[in-house]
């Protein structure tokens, strides 16, 4: 019924720097989600993921949420958002706790990942996320999941991620402007990887690439968990820019130019492609091999800064089951090809994983972060309502310290 709000009802929006995407899903009784609103609107607020013009971000943030409520017939009031941007930080780190009964409980797991985030942080920065990598008792081989074992002495390494207390606070106060509580922030390489990897490529090890607007988010998953996440600041908006200016048309044309024929390939085309001028009463012709020409040189430069990451942070051995790349940006024509030449290992696009879906248009890159929000919102509530249950890397509570409630 319009107007309602419903308890079944789990919502995600993916704040991104030229996009503002809603999706509402209503929980079934077997634990799976189908989605029953989507939002989407321009997003003119933000650079490089960071909030720079409050007012536009909050009505833009109101016009998906209004589109979504439309579409799902309910009342939205909280959310699960996404963040990102340069200012996130990861950085591994190792905490030791004795085993207090003889045998590992939950709460000496949950003790052994407190001490391991018990560490000094650069001012103005807050954990965001501890992602355990694996678990040691007594010294000897590594565990995924300690607890029901026997020992004395309980070590963790962990996975810490990082980020700005202001950006974090700028995007939850625009969210709460729009009438929307958040009840959760999360790295958004994260939620893009819950949505588009399946669960051999996170075991084996593989890399994740999240093409978006302003950053390109990168994360390395090796036996079922996290090992590596940053934030690199090329991504579509770059694109688009040389777009413009290579071809002297105007950003929006140069973005509808990017969608509509952009490629990354060397073959040669015979096409001819009429865009608005400068002048925007008048136009022109470009060949479609002078796009190429174009964007090419760009996605090799973010493709070998990837490249560079993975080679210093010595992960070549890690991805082995090769590279996915995800977002609005990994939709150029050919890039998955570009990118195989340049990281050597099989490429492939990720699209979300749908449980239940009506709507097709949700099997696209361009939804992963928001898709992969949903899932997080509801692997929390499930862990809420039922407790801790499952393998640990997918039951502990990768938050520590909740931003939300350190905030308001």
């Amino acid at each position: 019924m319009k107007g309602s709000v419903f308890s079944d009802i789990v919502v995600a929006i993916d704040i991104g720097t030229t996009k503002i995407c809603v999706l509402v899903a209503q929980l079934q009784s077997n634990g799976s989600i189908d989605i029953i609103g989507i939002g989407n609107s321009p997003s003119d607020g933000l650079k490089k993921g960071v909030v720079v013009d409050i007012g536009k971000t909050v009505h833009s943030i109101k016009q998906a949420v209004s589109e979504a409520q439309f579409m799902a017939g309910c009342t939205i009031d909280s959310a699960c958002i996404g963040i990102s941007g340069s200012h996130i930080n990861s950085f591994s780190s190792e905490g030791v706790v004795p085993i207090k009964r003889g045998q590992v409980t939950r709460h000496d797991v949950e003790d052994v990942i407190a001490a391991a985030q018990a560490i000094a942080l650069p001012e103005g920065q807050q954990i965001l996320h501890v992602l355990p990598h694996y678990f040691i008792i007594d010294g000897s081989d590594k565990i995924n999941d300690p607890i029901g074992m026997y020992g004395v002495r309980l070590e963790a390494n962990v996975h810490i991620i990082t980020g700005s207390v202001a950006c974090a606070q700028n995007l939850i106060n625009c969210c709460q402007l729009a009438g929307i509580k958040v009840n959760d922030v999360v790295l958004e390489q994260l939620a893009s990887a819950a949505a588009v990897l399946s669960p051999d490529e996170r075991e084996l090890g593989v890399g994740i690439l999240d093409i978006g607007g302003g950053t390109s988010d990168l994360a390395v998953y090796m036996n079922g968990a996290i090992r590596y996440t940053h934030v690199i600041p090329v991504a579509g908006n770059q694109f688009t820019n040389d777009l413009a200016i290579g071809l002297q048309t105007t950003v929006n044309e140069a973005e509808r130019i990017k969608k509509e024929f952009g490629s990354v390939s060397e073959t040669s085309s015979d096409t001819i492609i009429t865009i608005q001028s400068l002048e925007q009463d008048q136009t022109h012709d470009v060949w479609a091999l002078e796009l190429s020409a174009i964007l090419r040189p760009r996605a090799s430069e973010l493709l070998h800064m990837v490249k560079k990451i993975i080679d210093s942070k010595h992960l070549n051995q890690t991805i082995t089951a090769g590279f996915v790349l995800t977002g609005g940006g990994s939709l150029l024509h050919n890039l998955p090809h570009l990118a195989h030449e340049i990281l050597h290992v099989p490429v492939r696009i990720g699209k979300p994983r749908l449980q239940n879906s009506i709507f097709a248009t949700l099997e696209n890159p361009l939804y992963a972060t928001g898709y992969g929000l949903l899932l997080h919102a509801l692997q929390k509530r499930d862990t809420a309502t039922n407790g801790i249950s499952g393998p640990i890397l997918t039951r502990i509570v990768s938050r520590m310290k909740s931003w939300v409630s350190d905030f308001f």
